[in-house]
């Protein structure tokens, strides 16, 4: 029961990264592809980080990156990507993924703190 637990918060980042990637994916195919599609990520993984906790956050974001440079970046199908400004597109949003998880997990509601009563009197 408590690896299932444990579980199923890596199983949802990476379904909804797998999800966004295939969306993705598809506008590249049939229309014009989006300039920088590795940020379109960063709002999943601030949304996964609030309610599933850092540590599935960074797996979804670490997919996103492997994803984003397999299937979105050129060459297609390919680990290597052929400009270097798309490569840095990678880097930086490592870097904000790791400050969003951080900043998310903050904003996430502690049931210590909850359930702890204001020194100031509020409730």
């Amino acid at each position: 029961m408590r690896k299932k637990r444990r579980a199923i918060p890596i199983a949802v980042s990476l379904g909804s990264v797998g999800a966004v990637t295939s969306v993705l994916f598809y506008f590249k195919l049939t229309t014009t592809a989006l300039h920088h599609p590795i940020f379109v990520y960063l709002p999943l993984i601030a949304l996964v980080a609030m309610v599933y906790g850092s540590v599935a956050a960074l797996i979804g974001a670490s997919a996103a990156i492997v994803c984003a440079a397999f299937f979105l970046y050129d060459p297609a199908y390919s680990f290597a990507v052929a400009n270097g400004l798309e490569v840095g597109d990678l880097l930086w949003f490592a870097l904000l993924a790791v400050i969003v998880t951080k900043c998310a997990r903050a904003l996430r509601p502690s049931s210590k703190l909850s359930a702890a009563k204001s020194p100031y009197g509020w409730s």
